[in-house]
C-alpha cells in the first residue's frame, strides 16, 4: 500500500499537470522553458509585443506561481522588478484557482490596455525585439540548470552542428536525456499493465459466457414457473368459488330440489301403476331421505354463515 507521503507526492503531481493544462488551453503561444518548471507566454500589447514568464514553485498550486513580464512596463500591477504582483487572480491564488485563466486576464489586461508604456531606462539595457537581453539571460541561467539542456552545454561547437544536421543523431541523443528515458519507461509500464489487464480480461471471457448461459437457463426456468404459477392461480380461483360456503349452500339447495323433483316423479308412477309398492317404497324413502338431509345441510350452514357475518368475519 502507498504510503502517505507518496500518496500525497502523486497528488501532487496530478494538480499541478492539470493546471499545466489549463494555461496551454486557455492562451495562445505558450512555450515551455522548463518542464513542470518555467513556461514563457508570448503576446502584443500596445507596448509591443511582451513576454510573460511564469515560474511554478515546488509547492505549487499549493503556493501561487510567480509571474514576470519581459520587457518592463509601467503598469499598476507590476512593480520595479517586471514581477507581477497586485493581479487580483495572482495575489488571491488558491489550489482551487485556474492558472489558465488567471494568466488569460492578466494578458487581456495587458493587451486591452491603451496606456501601456515600456518602463523607463529599460531601451538602455539592450532589446533584441522587445524581450530585454537581461531578461534572455535570465532565462538562459534557468534554464541551465535544467539536466537535459546542461548536457548540451558540454557538447562541442562541431558536436552541436552535427546534431543540427543530422535528424539521426538528433533522435539517438534525445532519446538518451533521463526524460525522454523515464517518459519512455513509464510508456512501456503502461503498455504491460495494459496488456496485462487485457489478458486478465480476456480469461475473463469464457466464465463470464458461462454465466450468461447459466443466467439464461434461469430466466428460462422463471418463465415456466411463471407459467405454471398463472395456470395454478387461475384454478385456485375456480376451486375457491367452487367450494365457497355460499356457493356449497347453494348447491345443497339446488341438490334438495332436485331430490324432490324425483321423489313426486316416482309418486306418479306409483300411482299410475307403473311401479310396484316395494320398489316404490324402496325408492322413494331414499329419495325423501337425502333431500331432508340435504335441506337439514342448508339451513345449518346458512345458520353458521349468518353468526360468522354478525360476528364481523
Amino acid at each position: 500500500m502507498l504510503s502517505t507521503n507518496l500518496y500525497n507526492n502523486i497528488d501532487l503531481a496530478r494538480k499541478r499537470e492539470q493546471q499545466i493544462d489549463t494555461l496551454k488551453v486557455f492562451n495562445e503561444n505558450v512555450t515551455e522553458i522548463s518542464f513542470d518548471k518555467e513556461y514563457t507566454v508570448e503576446f502584443p500589447t500596445k507596448a509591443g509585443n511582451l513576454s510573460l514568464f511564469i515560474y511554478l514553485g515546488l509547492k505549487f498550486p499549493f503556493e501561487k506561481p510567480t509571474m514576470k513580464i519581459y520587457p518592463r512596463i509601467t503598469h499598476k500591477w507590476v512593480d520595479t522588478t517586471g514581477e507581477i504582483v497586485l493581479a487580483p487572480g495572482l495575489t488571491n491564488y488558491t489550489i482551487h484557482s485556474d492558472l489558465g485563466r488567471v494568466v488569460q486576464i492578466i494578458r487581456r489586461e495587458f493587451e486591452l490596455d491603451q496606456s501601456l508604456t515600456l518602463a523607463n531606462g529599460d531601451n538602455d539595457d539592450g532589446f533584441s525585439g522587445n524581450i530585454a537581453i537581461g531578461s534572455v539571460k535570465n532565462a538562459i541561467t534557468s534554464l541551465s540548470n535544467d539536466v537535459e539542456l546542461f548536457s548540451l552545454t558540454k557538447l562541442t561547437s562541431a558536436e552541436l552542428l552535427r546534431l543540427n544536421n543530422n535528424v539521426d543523431c538528433l533522435d539517438e541523443f534525445i532519446s538518451e536525456l533521463p526524460s525522454i528515458e523515464a517518459s519512455n519507461k513509464n510508456i512501456e509500464n503502461t503498455i504491460t499493465k495494459i496488456m496485462d489487464l487485457a489478458n486478465s480480461n480476456m480469461s475473463k471471457e469464457e466464465p463470464i459466457h458461462n454465466l450468461r448461459k447459466e443466467i439464461s437457463k434461469q430466466l428460462e426456468t422463471i418463465e415456466n414457473y411463471q407459467k405454471s404459477y398463472a395456470g395454478l392461480s387461475t384454478k385456485y380461483v375456480k376451486l375457491s368459488e367452487k367450494y365457497s360456503p355460499q356457493s356449497i349452500s347453494d348447491n345443497l339447495k339446488k341438490a334438495a330440489l332436485k331430490c324432490d323433483e324425483e321423489s313426486e316423479r316416482l309418486a306418479e308412477q306409483f300411482l299410475n301403476g307403473d311401479i310396484d309398492c316395494d320398489k316404490f317404497l324402496q325408492v322413494y324413502v331414499k329419495s325423501r331421505t337425502v333431500s331432508y338431509t340435504r335441506k337439514a345441510k342448508e339451513e345449518r350452514l346458512n345458520y353458521q354463515l349468518k353468526q360468522l357475518k354478525e360476528a364481523g368475519f
